[in-house]
Parts: C-alpha cells; structure tokens; sequence
C-alpha cells in the first residue's frame, strides 16, 4: 500500500480533503483530522498504521474548547446573567445530545474509523460516538490552526443553538429526542410516570421517572408535569449518549 508521507492511505487522504471542504477548514497536519475520526477499536484492532492513535484525548480537548468558544459567546449575550443561568444555558448548548445531533446532520459516521467487528454492528453510527469524534475535530483544529479558526467551525456549527438563546427558543424537546432514539435503537416507546409531588399548591414540584421494558433511564423535576417529563428525558439522553467505557 503506498503512503503519503503523512502516513495516511491516497484514498483515506481524499476523504478527509473531501470533510474539510463540507466544514470550511484546511488542516496542516492531516494526520491530527484522521486522528479525530479514529474510533479506539480502530486501533485495538490493528486495523491500520495511518492510525497509531484513537481520538479520545482529542475528544477532551475539544470538549475545553468548545466550552470555552460557548461561555464566550454566552457571556457576551449576557453579561449580567447569573452565573448558574449561564451554566445552564451552556450545558444543553454543548450537551452530548446537540453534539449527536449537529453530527448526525453533517453524516460524520462516513469518516469515522472503527474496529471490524464494530463496523459489523453499526458502532460507528451511534450517537455517542460520532458526537465524541466531532469533539475531537475542534481539538484537532485547536492544535493544528490555533483558537481563532476552531472558534469559527464552532460558530459555524453552533449557531443555530446561540440563535436559539437569543430568541428564547433554546429549550429542546427532549421527549421527541428520546423517543426518536428508543424507536431506533430499542425498539420501544418511552413511558412516563409520576413519582413524586412536593410544595404547596401554587408551587407544585413534581418528580418524573421514565423508562421502557422495565427499566430506568432518567428522571427529573419540575413545576410541572411537563418540564419535570422534560427533564427526565434530558437526563436519559445524557445517559444513552455518554461513551461506553
């Protein structure tokens, strides 16, 4: 097999030209764009010495720099804000949720590099793990080009999600968002139950699980049914969605 000198395949190097012309980047080092597509049962495997490394230390990485690029922006929207609205705010902008989602829009799983046997299961297609590699580009980016074009791609991709802060439509529909997963994945419809009521009359604090086939997901609080249901399903996604250890 004949090799760049960036160690990367003639055929994996076009696909990645062809992922940086959809995000808007033009990477230095190549290797460290492969290196954010690189599931770690790619490695494990053997399956290929253009990937020495997975992309999970990537993944921490741009985790911080998407964080960063996001209070940023949060802050300035808000300069007045109360710390914890601000922290709020932030954690359903860059939640695992929204990062499967911009990722799954952009079919991120066509670049992904997995194992054969997790090739075999559809691995490289779950939410988790193309969210995760998304994070390991603006990592990538971050090292390879410096803060100002990873603040750009983050901007660029995010921006629906700021917009929606400004204009107070930010607040996701979790349970259409689980729903859609449980069908999926399991086949199964999600279901609600009351658990708990706590507070007076006008202040009604209401404590919802959810679940399917006998088991629990998630569960959350509200003032009100709904936004306690909400909740729940924003928790049960963070807990689907967080990477298998």
């Amino acid at each position: 097999m004949i090799f760049f000198r960036s160690g990367i395949p003639p055929e994996r190097t076009r696909q990645l030209h062809r992922l940086e012309r959809l995000l808007g980047v033009r990477f230095r080092h190549l290797r460290l764009l492969n290196q954010a597509l690189t599931h770690r049962s790619y490695t494990s495997s053997g399956s290929g010495r253009e990937s020495a490394h997975d992309n999970e230390t990537l993944e921490f990485l741009g985790d911080a720099v998407l964080g960063l690029v996001i209070s940023e922006d949060l802050y300035r929207l808000y300069p007045v804000s109360e710390v914890g609205e601000l922290a709020k705010v932030k954690s359903q902008v860059v939640s695992r949720t929204t990062m499967a989602e911009i990722a799954q829009k952009m079919e991120l799983d066509r670049w992904i590099l997995v194992g054969p046997g997790e090739e075999a299961r559809g691995e490289g297609r779950r939410p988790s793990v193309i969210g995760s590699a998304l994070e390991a580009v603006l990592g990538a980016l971050y090292l390879d080009r410096g803060l100002l074009p990873a603040k750009q791609l983050v901007r660029k991709l995010f921006r629906h999600q700021v917009e929606a802060v400004e204009t107070g439509e930010l607040a996701a529909d979790y349970k259409s968002l689980l729903q859609e997963y449980a069908l999926r994945y399991f086949k199964a419809t999600p279901e609600y139950r009351v658990v708990g009521e706590t507070g007076p009359g006008h202040r009604r604090r209401f404590h919802v699980c959810v679940g399917w086939r006998g088991r629990q997901y998630g569960e959350g609080m509200g003032l009100s049914k709904k936004s306690a249901s909400q909740e729940a399903a924003r928790v049960a996604l963070e807990h689907l969605l967080a990477p298998v250890p």
